[in-house]
């Protein structure tokens, strides 16, 4: 045996060492956030599952194991029926109205040579508003012969304007056009940003060709943005799904029933009726909507790629 000799890992080249403690490096970095997700995601959510097969109240009624029923009785709930077809309702137009808007919105900030960063930071200003202010500013603003909206008519000569938020159809165009105010901004910075990564040449050509600006826009700016919009769609969809601050400060899901969603069905049924087994049932379709949206967007994105 040759003295001095060296072992197999004293013989790793440099690099595979180095590549080694920085995949080292990176799992120690990425273990706070593996643990934190844990805490305050998985086991929350483990939880949740668990009582949905219950038929746990918040009453101290004694606990019993229900399987399916739970799930089973939401899909004959006329309450549950109601919430989600309030839900599809309102996600629906609110992103549909936030999709134009905010492409029609950023194509027009792009063209502005004055005042675009100004334009930028005032359009922005909704979206850094807390939901639920948003709606209580909303509200007061909709207060029927005091509020600024009824103000502002009368001062139009609209003397009888009517009490949106009692109506049951306008209360749901509230909600609706409300989550458009507050969330179109949203959509206008991420097109604005692709709008101005685009290349020139396409476009230089296209005009030389002698195209309109229709043309461009169905042609060339959006199929080369659509990556981007389907990205921002399928956020807006899932946040969309979130509407619950809205619906609490705006409406309290009235009147009657007719602005109550998804979530806010899962807080009635769970804090007001004390049924946390089945509201919990109602959350956890929810969420499984949720996570069939996301893992088919993305399924087809990856099928896409190949």
């Amino acid at each position: 045996m040759k003295k001095g000799g060296r072992g197999p890992a004293a013989r790793r080249p440099k690099g595979a060492t180095l590549k080694s403690e920085r995949q080292n490096l990176e799992i120690a970095f990425l273990l706070p956030l593996f643990l934190s997700l844990l805490i305050l995601v998985l086991v929350p959510m483990a939880s949740l599952l668990g009582l949905s097969f219950t038929n746990y109240k918040m009453t101290g009624a004694q606990i019993r194991f229900t399987g399916l029923e739970n799930y089973i009785r939401l899909f004959s709930d006329k309450g549950f029926l109601n919430a989600a077809g309030n839900t599809l309702f309102m996600v629906f137009f609110s992103v549909l109205f936030q999709m134009a808007a905010g492409v029609a919105a950023a194509l027009a900030i792009q063209r502005m040579r004055r005042l675009r960063g100004l334009v930028q930071a005032l359009i922005v200003m909704p979206m850094v508003i807390p939901p639920v202010i948003a709606g209580l500013i909303w509200r007061i603003l909709l207060i029927p012969k005091y509020g600024g909206i009824h103000a502002l008519l009368y001062g139009l000569g609209v003397k009888d304007a009517p009490a949106w938020l009692a109506d049951p159809v306008a209360a749901r165009w509230v909600i609706v056009l409300v989550a458009v105010w507050e969330w179109t901004p949203f959509v206008v910075l991420f097109v604005l940003a692709a709008l101005d990564s685009l290349p020139v040449s396409p476009f230089e050509a296209a005009r030389i060709d002698g195209a309109s600006f229709w043309q461009e826009l169905w042609y060339l700016t959006l199929p080369l943005i659509k990556p981007i919009l389907s990205m921002v769609l399928v956020f807006r969809i899932v946040e969309g799904l979130k509407i619950f601050p809205l619906v609490f400060s705006l409406t309290q899901g009235g009147p009657g029933n007719n602005t109550e969603e998804l979530t806010y069905f899962a807080y009635s049924e769970g804090f007001v009726k004390f049924k946390a087994g089945y509201a919990s049932a109602s959350s956890m379709l929810m969420f499984a909507v949720l996570l069939a949206l996301i893992i088919f967007f993305y399924g087809r994105k990856s099928r896409a790629k190949r």
